[in-house]
């Protein structure tokens, strides 16, 4: 049976994808900073901040950690949820809630192309997004003296991650 979620809901979805989008942003120039000592004029709007920090990632974590694979990897999963972001924020065309079988969904389209993503995918993406500002500052800035690192590269820290 399918959610109830209401014109409302889905309204509220997207200011909360917009909050931790600001917060990703913030956490990924804050690194950056603290990494490098500056934010370089390359690093405006949000794709380039990431790339910037997957850069200064590599270039300050030691090779014998698992930082520059997970900064690589993690960029390249922000990449689909960025898209999302943008679609939302720069072509939302609609915004649905719950109608009989039909689930609530928001409707996008950039570049001639429609894109939609439902309330449970959406939902889904805010609670994977929410971890990212972590996830930077594991990577960033790992404790790699404290047992339990997890950027140590071995065996079961790959599968961990």
């Amino acid at each position: 049976m399918p959610l109830d979620v209401t014109f409302h809901q889905m309204s509220g979805a997207i200011g909360s994808l917009i909050l931790l989008w600001s917060r990703i942003e913030r956490s990924a120039r804050d690194d950056v900073v603290r990494l490098l000592g500056f934010l370089p004029a390359k690093a405006h709007g949000i794709k380039a901040v990431i790339g910037t920090w997957e850069g200064a990632v590599v270039e300050a974590q030691p090779s014998d950690t698992l930082c520059s694979l997970l900064a690589a990897t993690l960029r390249l999963q922000l990449q689909r949820q960025l898209d999302i972001r943008n679609g939302i924020c720069h072509g939302l065309i609609g915004i649905m809630g719950s109608v009989g079988d039909a689930p609530a969904a928001l409707s996008w389209e950039l570049n001639g192309s429609k894109h939609s993503i439902s309330w449970e995918e959406l939902q889904s993406s805010l609670g994977w997004l929410s971890k990212i500002p972590f996830a930077f500052s594991m990577i960033s800035d790992p404790a790699l003296d404290r047992p339990g690192c997890r950027v140590v590269d071995t065996m079961e820290n790959r599968e961990w991650w």
